[in-house]
């Protein structure tokens, strides 16, 4: 074997293996996206699972806009066993999250608990809210998502956009109010 075949199979394999090298990388770069989103969209879901399940449990709905909404939520049900309270589900633009906030006596002297983030990512590709809220009457019309009168509100609807690495996913979910 001379020098030169030498030098031309080390090269051979110098190349080869840079391949290799670039194609695990980018498998694990991938990877790693890949479930960087997958978490994101679990805790979406997660999230707009709680707020559907605890809003079919409201009572009435005491303040609506398009991206949030109070829940008056009555006692004795699975989540008030003791007394009614009152439930706010909220975007945070800043944060690009939806928030909850809890007041545990319903506007009594107790005041409302510290929002909490339910979800992140929570955005759409183009940058506008991640998080918007349409509302119907019992007979299904639609109220729009600023309704002037809440008491004719019977049924929400969710809807959550999650961007990560240019990727987007929408969710949506709707509860009908449990005394309507």
């Amino acid at each position: 074997m001379t020098l030169i075949e030498l030098v031309i199979a080390l090269s051979l394999l110098a190349l080869a293996l840079s391949g290799i090298y670039a194609f695990v990388v980018t498998g694990a770069q991938s990877a790693r996206l890949t479930n960087d989103f997958v978490q994101t969209q679990a805790q979406v879901r997660a999230a707009l699972d709680s707020i559907v399940d605890e809003s079919r449990w409201a009572q009435s709905v005491m303040a609506a806009s398009a991206t949030a909404v109070t829940l008056l939520v009555p006692q004795d049900t699975p989540f008030s066993a003791g007394s009614p309270y009152t439930v706010t589900f909220a975007y945070a633009a800043a944060a690009d999250t939806v928030t909850r906030q809890e007041d545990p006596d319903a506007g009594g002297p107790q005041p409302a608990g510290q929002a909490e983030a339910l979800a992140f990512s929570i955005v759409r590709e183009d940058g506008t809210d991640g998080l918007a809220f349409e509302y119907f009457a019992a007979d299904g019309t639609a109220l729009g998502s600023a309704p002037a009168d809440l008491s004719l509100i019977a049924r929400v609807r969710l809807t959550v956009t999650t961007t990560r690495d240019q990727v987007s996913r929408t969710f949506a979910g709707d509860a009908a109010l449990r005394s309507r």
